[in-house]
């Protein structure tokens, strides 16, 4: 069996339409179920559980609904075939897979990085988790959906700058320990983009065994807002080299001194005083 499940609440109500739209052109109500992500809530790991080898499961929404369902069944492994269709806003995770059209998830699935937050709440991520500059704009944009205001991710990030106040990070990758004054932001990456479209993390592969780390610290505030449109490219760690660290690693605990709030694929997590990803 097909099931389809879309999330209607994301980006308009844009996914309900493409999954009737991709029953219809490819299996015209045929051997398929179509179902909201809502009818299942609180009910992932059963759901899961019930479906057999043989099952197909596809899921219609953007990063928000993958993180959130992904964690719902972790950390159960799928046994059967697991796609996604990338219909959100932002749609980091299909960037670095097909656009357009369901890719399959299946290992990916099985085989995420894990953040465990205050040394407590463990979550799994699809593209990665930061803190700084893109966890606040982030804050910003939820709070924009809530009061239905529409703002791209570049203006709010641009008004983010002008205001944020850089911090002290500690991070120990791999057994090593390295300190950063005035941090701008960090993340900590599976996937190669982050913010819609911004290729943060140009050299990260998901198929290998580490995580992309990036660092930006000690750059002033205009020197900032010269690298924000080079990130969109992937240029911004060859042109200042001296701002931005990029290290590779498996295992990283972070202690940000100055700033609490984490985002995980775009969604926020506050008070947030340590993390620790593994990959």
């Amino acid at each position: 069996m097909n099931y389809l499940l879309y999330n209607e609440k994301s980006n308009n109500g844009k996914p309900l339409k493409v999954a009737n739209k991709y029953n219809k052109k490819f299996f015209k109500g045929q051997n398929v179920i179509c179902l909201s992500i809502y009818a299942i809530l609180n009910k992932e790991k059963e759901f899961c559980s019930s479906l057999s080898q043989n099952d197909v499961v596809y899921l219609f929404g953007g990063d928000g609904t993958f993180h959130e369902f992904l964690n719902r069944i972790h950390p159960l492994k799928v046994k059967f075939k697991i796609f996604a269709y990338a219909c959100g806003r932002g749609n980091d995770l299909a960037r670095d897979y097909t656009k357009n059209k369901p890719f399959e998830i299946t290992n990916l699935v099985n085989d995420l990085p894990v953040v465990k937050i205050n040394d407590a709440e463990e979550y799994v991520f699809i593209n990665g988790v930061g803190m700084g500059v893109d966890s606040y704009v982030c804050d910003k944009q939820i709070n924009n959906a809530k009061f239905g205001v529409k703002e791209s991710y570049f203006s709010v990030a641009l008004k983010v700058f002008k205001k944020f106040v850089p911090y002290h990070l500690k991070l120990e990758m791999d057994g090593k320990v390295k300190n950063f004054d005035n941090v701008w932001f960090f993340v900590c990456n599976h996937g190669s983009y982050f913010g819609g479209g911004m290729h943060i993390t140009p050299k990260a592969k998901r198929e290998d065994e580490f995580l992309d780390v990036c660092i930006v610290h000690n750059i002033k505030r205009w020197k900032l807002l010269l690298i924000f449109p080079l990130v969109f490219l992937g240029w911004h760690t060859v042109f200042f080299k001296k701002s931005i660290e990029y290290i590779k690693c498996q295992h990283l605990k972070a202690k940000p001194f100055g700033c609490g709030i984490l985002q995980q694929d775009g969604e926020v997590i506050y008070n947030v005083n340590s993390i620790e990803v593994r990959r």
